[in-house]
């Protein structure tokens, strides 16, 4: 499976660009963000995920790990193939997009082209709870692996730092994520864990 490219591009037409590696030339499909940037001429290094099918095999590139991060996601919901996946990060900004489906905000996900009511249900649905708790998964099971028994003051701030890091894992900056974790405490309290308050803080970010 062809993950990167690294090479020159040699043509640019529509939303595919050829690049060529090592006399070699590769047809990408790419986001908007990533052909915002790309000229002829260029030497570009692209993050590439491979989609292969019985009867093609067809190469998406992305502007950014976190822009294919959200791609996989999509493409995980029923109903939803790699070309519609990669429409909706084309249409949306990334922190935008996690921000909907983390909060369950079918009607901003409508807002996007190509996205209908049913189609937002079912991102909201299979990716709510999905996107908040592969953030926080790790550091929920290295947690669960420490037998120290902490107080209820510092399991809050390990919690709180941890969904800091689940943000960031996200895309979000370091600042943006510290923030949006204090805003979501304000609001609810305590929390017992990460997921939840990724969950929450989402709202905010």
């Amino acid at each position: 499976m062809i993950s990167r490219l690294h090479g020159e591009v040699v043509e640019v037409e529509g939303d595919c660009v050829v690049i060529d590696v090592q006399g070699v030339g590769y047809e990408v499909v790419c986001t908007s963000a990533l052909l915002s940037r790309l000229t002829v001429g260029d030497r570009a290094t692209l993050s590439v995920y491979t989609d292969v099918r019985e009867d093609a095999i067809r190469l998406f590139g992305f502007d950014s790990v976190a822009e294919r991060h959200v791609f996989l996601l999509l493409n995980r919901v029923s109903g939803i193939g790699p070309r519609s996946s990669l429409d909706v990060v084309s249409n949306v900004a990334i922190r935008d997009l996690l921000r909907a489906i983390g909060s369950g905000d079918v009607k901003s996900l409508m807002s996007i082209k190509g996205v209908g009511k049913k189609k937002a249900e079912r991102i909201v649905v299979e990716l709510k709870d999905l996107v908040a708790n592969m953030a926080g998964e790790r550091a929920d099971s290295l947690r669960s692996a420490v037998t120290v028994e902490r107080g209820p003051i510092e399991r809050a701030n390990c919690i709180s730092v941890d969904a800091v890091s689940a943000l960031e894992v996200l895309g979000f900056g370091k600042k943006d994520a510290e923030s949006a974790v204090g805003q979501a405490i304000a609001s609810k309290g305590a929390f017992e864990a990460v997921g939840d308050l990724v969950r929450e803080a989402l709202r905010f970010v």
